[in-house]
């Protein structure tokens, strides 16, 4: 059976070039889902709030993560109930095309 050796994540993070590859990624699925947000254009709010930010804390040195920050995400992404006609409105998925 196969055994993985302790610390072993820390030490392939700290290799030259996974930081990079780490970034590269995040910023690659960042464009993803900016892409499939541009058909949300009510403000564009939603869009300007993908962002690609290092991950904090001691041992998150090389981690990056794609972040939304509108307060409407949720309802953006996966749909709400109009507030007028309590209809549902459809979410535009577009977290979910970063991920493909």
């Amino acid at each position: 059976m196969a055994t993985v050796k302790r610390g072993l994540g820390r030490q392939v993070a700290n290799l030259p070039g996974v930081n990079d590859a780490v970034h590269s990624e995040a910023t690659r699925r960042a464009y993803k889902v900016r892409s499939a947000a541009a058909s949300h254009r009510n403000t564009g709010d939603f869009q300007r709030s993908i962002k690609v930010v290092k991950a904090s804390g001691p041992h998150r040195r090389q981690d990056w993560l794609v972040t939304v920050t509108d307060p409407n995400a949720i309802s953006i992404n996966w749909g709400h109930k109009d507030a007028k006609t309590g209809r549902p409105v459809r979410g535009i998925h577009a977290i979910e095309k970063g991920l493909e």
